[in-house]
């Protein structure tokens, strides 16, 4: 859980950093970094997901579950973060 929650300060910090960017050189630049961030934040969370379903060589379908749940949670952030950031472009 606090791993998800310094995510979710991470990603939300350059998502409004973005929006109160006034230049459009910055505010695209600030953009791009704050995706890059998001996507490198859910390939970590998979990552650690991988290693701990294949530890005991062993994949249950109550693991598959999770990485679902994993995966699903993160494309949440991602719909979230975004309908945010259009929010505060108005």
């Amino acid at each position: 859980m606090h791993n998800k929650f310094l995510d979710w300060i991470g990603c939300g910090t350059g998502v409004v950093l973005t929006a109160v960017q006034t230049n459009q050189i910055f505010q695209t630049i600030s953009l791009i970094l704050t995706c890059i961030a998001t996507l490198m934040t859910i390939a970590y969370n998979i990552y650690r997901f991988y290693k701990k379903v294949t530890a005991d060589k062993k994949i249950t379908p109550e693991e598959i579950k999770e990485g679902i749940d994993l995966v699903n949670d993160s494309i949440d952030k991602i719909e979230a973060l975004s309908n945010k950031d259009k929010g505060e472009n108005k």
